[in-house]
């Protein structure tokens, strides 16, 4: 591919990557908010109810940590092809 297609891929997959961090953080806020609720809960249903959300948003954590990780790949992947074609196009030692 050429050095403008994987400056592109690039581009897209760190703007993917953001996304990915933003809803991450998100959630976390969420699953903490509702750990502390937990806590602080008087009756034993809403120490149920705030545990399931808590336990919940965990579960939506760990699949958008997958998803983190492949993007991530991704991004490893076209970094080094950017780096081979930069290499190969301006004959950079």
């Amino acid at each position: 591919m050429s050095l403008a297609n994987e400056a592109a891929y690039l581009y897209v997959l760190s703007k993917e990557l953001v996304k990915v961090n933003k809803k991450v953080q998100k959630y976390s806020q969420k699953a903490q908010k509702h750990l502390e609720k937990h806590y602080k809960a008087t009756s034993p249903e809403e120490k149920v109810k705030h545990r399931h959300k808590h336990a919940k948003r965990v579960t939506d954590i760990r699949k958008l940590m997958e998803e983190h990780n492949k993007v991530l790949a991704k991004l490893r992947h076209h970094q080094v092809a950017f780096a081979h074609q930069l290499q190969k196009e301006h004959q950079v030692k």
